[in-house]
């Protein structure tokens, strides 16, 4: 019998390379990834000038690397055996920068200088706001939002904690460039997971990750390693792969085929249906051939699953659900110019618009600092996100990509001063690229496995439309994933 895995992307890739390394496969089983388009990897995609020696992204461009998921991918990478395209973010790549009120601010790049001086946008130093979410009345347990609702927006839960200006000149700004998320839509349980339990155990945020931090600390200094200690080298704190993360993709995929796992691509999947008991699935395709599975394993988007069952009837309640998640679609353009000083006094990963500001814009990615670049200025404009209607598909004009590279241009030369022309440009739509983790989203996910797990379906869900958008999250919740689904 066969495991189909649908969707080629990250997700897919890695649950193909945990479903065999688990030892989830019997002889008699094969696994088959169902790719629609003519490669593997989604979203992540990098291509090369080659007269500029520019590496581009489509998609994400760096890999963190702190925490339990970024320390499973950086042994993913050690295992395939690319360790050795493993790049530190360029030294100058540390700033961060806030576009707000008309004009461009650093972030502090110290915890002193942030907490005991006043930084601009913001009105006070950040003790105060500190001192505000650890001693405010507002913040006692009998204010919380009702337990019964068990979620609040990121955008009301800080204004709530450490003020407006905490949500407007920090928060906003952060959601617009990791998902292009509205922040008054977004949840703060799944976005905010630490400081939401903190307060919800503790009352208040600063004094609960506190005592989280000494009980931790205190837990592992009882905890004795009677065996030795091995020490492995952690990974950099940012990083990129020389060449791109496609090859990331590229390794997943050699290794994959070593293993007997068969990639269709420009097959597209049309139809699924279940078969009764749990007693496998068919899956219809556009060219009007069948194949019967054992079991299903989606890496598509929520709501490209859901279009895959005709009959409503069959599944409504799991179509209403796959549904709810929604998706915001990104204009990126990439704009290279030759002339290294245009950028002026701003060094460092990039900067993020204040929604506050009404552009179209919701961050500049500064390449040259990234990769460490110092001939040319090379940066990525991303516009629209949850906006994206609003901004271009209301103007169809807007959509054409020398009209977007005219509002990047525009944008650049508001935010950075930049009044030159760039000397080369490249633009890109993608179209529903990024899942949008709105309040509830932990709910709906819930609700997702109950019904799954109630009506028996041969169905494991991966991919960033439940757990996570970063790379690390993707493929640490495919691991998670198929580590259950082999026990």
């Amino acid at each position: 019998m066969t495991i189909a895995i649908l969707g080629g992307g990250l997700a897919g890739l890695s649950a193909a390379y945990y479903l065999k390394r688990e030892g989830g496969i019997e002889k008699n089983q094969s696994i088959q990834i169902i790719e629609a388009s003519d490669h593997t990897g989604g979203w992540i995609q990098s291509w090369k000038d080659e007269n500029t020696n520019v590496i581009s992204e489509l998609g994400p461009r760096t890999i963190r690397g702190r925490g339990k998921s970024a320390n499973n991918t950086y042994s993913l990478i050690k295992d395939l055996g690319i360790e050795d395209l493993v790049r530190n973010v360029g030294i100058d790549a540390s700033a961060r920068y806030i576009f707000a009120n008309g004009n461009i601010h650093q972030l502090p790049m110290s915890v002193w200088k942030a907490l005991f001086t006043v930084n601009q946008p913001f009105t006070k130093p950040w003790i105060y706001y500190v001192l505000r979410e650890c001693f405010s009345s507002n913040n006692s347990k009998a204010k919380l939002p009702d337990v019964q609702s068990n979620d609040e927006s990121a955008y009301d839960f800080f204004c709530r904690t450490f003020g407006q200006e905490f949500a407007d000149y920090l928060i906003s700004p952060l959601l617009c460039g990791v998902c292009g998320g509205n922040a008054k839509q977004m949840s703060v349980k799944f976005m905010f997971g630490a400081l939401y339990e903190a307060e919800r155990k503790h009352g208040t945020v600063g004094l609960g990750l506190l005592k989280e931090q000494l009980s931790s600390i205190w837990n592992r200094d009882k905890v004795k390693d009677t065996k030795g200690t091995n020490i492995v080298k952690p990974p950099p704190s940012v990083y990129y792969l020389d060449g791109g993360l496609q090859r990331l993709i590229h390794a997943l995929d050699i290794d994959n085929k070593s293993q007997g796992i068969h990639t269709n691509l420009n097959t597209q999947c049309t139809e699924l249906h279940f078969h009764e008991n749990g007693n496998g699935a068919r899956i219809g395709f556009s060219n009007g051939k069948q194949l019967e599975c054992e079991h299903v394993i989606s890496a598509l988007p929520a709501h490209k699953l859901a279009s895959l069952f005709h009959v409503k009837s069959q599944h409504s309640t799991l179509t209403q659900l796959l549904t709810s998640i929604p998706m915001v679609s990104i204009a990126t353009v990439n704009l290279t110019y030759d002339d290294p000083n245009v950028m002026g006094p701003y060094k460092g990963f990039g900067v993020l618009s204040s929604p506050l500001e009404k552009l179209s814009l919701l961050g500049i990615i500064f390449n040259n600092y990234i990769y460490g670049h110092s001939d040319r200025v090379d940066l990525t404009v991303m516009m629209g996100g949850y906006g994206f209607n609003e901004h271009f598909v209301k103007n169809s004009k807007c959509l054409s990509g020398e009209k977007l590279a005219d509002t990047a241009v525009g944008h650049v030369k508001r935010v950075l001063d930049i009044q030159s022309k760039p000397n080369t440009y490249s633009t890109q739509i993608l179209n529903d690229c990024i899942p949008q983790y709105t309040v509830g989203h932990y709910e709906r996910v819930t609700k997702l496995q109950e019904y799954i797990n109630v009506k028996r379906l041969p169905l494991t869900l991966v991919g960033s439309s439940y757990a996570g958008i970063s790379v690390n999250d993707v493929i640490f919740a495919s691991m998670t994933a198929m580590r259950k689904l082999c026990r």
